[in-house]
Parts: C-alpha cells; structure tokens; sequence
C-alpha cells in the first residue's frame, strides 16, 4: 500500500474520532461476552504484587472500570489517540477506589507512540477492536511486534469481522468518497459509516484468521487460543489470546 494511502484512512480516522467520541463513548459502557470471557487472564495480581496492565486503543477505559468491578488489582495504563475519549476515560476512573489508572495520548501509527512508557513493559497487552484501524499489512505488523516488546506474558487482542456478518458487509461506502479507488486499498479494507447521533466514515481492515495467524507467526508470538464472541450474531470479533515463545516452551 502507497504512503499516501495510509496517510489517507489514518487522516479519515482521526476525523472519526473527533467527530464521533461523545457518541462513542456512550454507546461503550458495558461489558460484551468476549470482554468477559478474557478476565481469567487478569486473575494473578494482587494487592501486594498487582498486574500491571496496557490497554492500546483504551477508548473511554472502560476496561480499567471492568477490572475495578472485578476487584482486579492492577496498574492500568491505557493510551489511544483521541484526546477527547482520553479525557472521558480519566473522568470515569477518577472515582474508583484503589484505581491506579493512567492516561497517554499516542498515535499508534508513530514508530515513537510507546515513548511515554519509558521502557515499561506489562504483564497483559490488552487491544481490543483497534489493529483492525491501521492501514497496510507492515504498519499491523508493527504494532504486533511493538506488543511482543512491551509484554512479558500476555497479548489479548480482538478483531471486527464484519465481512462475515451481512448486517455490516453490506453498508461498505465506495472509496470515493475518501478521493480513493478500490486499486489503493487491500483485500479485506472496507469504509463503514457510522450514523448513531452524528454521521461519520471510518477505515476498517478485517483481521481474520489466517491473517492473525501470520500476524503473530511474524512478530515472534504463539496462539494460545482464538475464540469467537460478540455482536448480535455472537460472532462478531475474532479474539486471540498471544503468549511470548519463550513461555510457550517453558508451558
């Protein structure tokens, strides 16, 4: 994919987020299936030794309040490029009791975007519904290994497949109206509108199977699990629990 491709739907989502955040987020209070069903993961902190936590593309934090409800002790950081949604998501952990919860804005697509950790690394990388954001299969590629670094165990992550679901495959916008054509994009890119309070047009890429399998082949991960969960088909994301390789031979 050009560069200035990529440049373009990364243009087209910062504008989704901007336009939409307030909508967003309030549409994004609760806990799916699929967010529950990974809890066990967090499960090994305590309040001597606490989990420490990255949620990449964190939105309005809504995991962090999950982890809270869960009586989870963790020291959550979460960071996405949104500076509105960041702003809500410190408002709703404010007032949690014993919550250590930090926020970074960052634009995922910067080499540089983990600077603000300072070296960090976490027991759980955590990044729901956000690879499928970034254009071309390299910049993906990326990130995946960007987590392989900053993990010393767990990577959990989450993938839309709306081409498998008709209620989604179906709405797809022509490329024209981001000044782009069919030939400028990758097999499994869609532009999808999003029309709950204002109308928006985001970039999406579907991750699936086998590409998450080369993905994390690529980036020096092991699959411990994928399973299927959400939506109302409860299908509707793909998740992938990664291990690093050395715990996978040691396992």
């Amino acid at each position: 994919m050009k560069n200035s491709t990529v440049q373009r739907l990364l243009a087209v989502n910062r504008d989704f987020y901007a336009t939409v955040a307030d909508h967003f987020d309030a549409t994004r209070q609760g806990w799916t299936p699929g967010q529950l069903a990974i809890l066990p993961y967090f499960h090994a902190g305590s309040k001597e030794d606490p989990l420490s936590v990255l949620d990449v593309g964190c939105g309005n934090g809504r995991f962090a309040r999950l982890l809270h409800e869960e009586g989870v002790p963790c020291r959550y950081t979460g960071v996405d490029g949104d500076a509105r949604l960041l702003a809500l998501a410190a408002n709703a952990t404010a007032d949690l009791d014993g919550s250590d919860a930090h926020f970074h804005q960052a634009d995922l697509a910067d080499p540089a975007w983990a600077a603000p950790l300072a070296e960090q690394t976490f027991d759980v990388v955590l990044c729901l519904a956000t690879v499928q954001h970034l254009p071309g299969y390299d910049l993906r590629l990326r990130l995946l290994r960007d987590f392989h670094r900053l993990s010393r165990g767990w990577a959990l992550l989450s993938f839309w497949q709306f081409l498998t679901s008709q209620r989604f495959s179906t709405k797809q916008i022509d490329w024209s109206a981001v000044g782009l054509s069919a030939e400028d994009v990758e097999p499994g890119d869609a532009l999808l509108p999003w029309r709950q309070g204002v109308h928006a047009v985001r970039y999406v890429h579907q991750v699936d199977e086998p590409e998450l399998r080369q993905l994390a082949a690529d980036a020096g991960w092991q699959i411990h699990n994928t399973f299927r969960a959400d939506g109302k088909e409860g299908d509707l994301n793909l998740y992938a629990v990664l291990e690093r390789e050395q715990l996978a031979v040691s396992g």
